[in-house]
């Protein structure tokens, strides 16, 4: 690896708003200039699934961070959304159970937490060193 093409330290980019999909994907794609392009587009695709599960069930989008990290070298996506007033009942749609074998398979490591009404979704991407 050359020094120019050395991932940085530590970045991060946070979103707020519905109009951010395509500002974060420009960004994401800058964030990760020095990985590989297939990494950098399953990147890109797990960052619109968990945004566009941000808004699945009556929920509504809150805030997306985009974070790399040195040590190990990873992506990390936060996705806070707000959960509606009246919880879903109703089964998984297949949408939604197909974004979730898509997380499944891309992240290397995920979690979903809700605290009162807002609910963070985290995913890692493992990058090269």
């Amino acid at each position: 690896m050359t020094e120019d093409s050395r991932p940085p330290g530590a970045a991060t980019a946070v979103f707020n708003g519905p109009d951010t999909a395509e500002a974060a994907r420009v960004t994401l794609r800058a964030m990760l200039a020095h990985v590989p392009a297939p990494l950098v587009g399953d990147a890109v695709q797990l960052m619109d699934e968990l945004v566009t599960d941000a808004t699945r069930d009556g929920a509504s989008f809150r805030a997306l961070r985009l974070g790399l990290a040195a040590h190990p070298p990873r992506l990390r996506i936060d996705v806070e959304r707000d959960e509606p007033d009246e919880p879903c009942t109703t089964a998984m749609s297949p949408e939604r159970v197909e974004g979730r074998f898509l997380l499944e398979e891309l992240a290397s490591t995920w979690w979903s937490h809700t605290l009162g009404s807002i609910s963070v979704t985290r995913a890692e991407l493992a990058l090269p060193r």
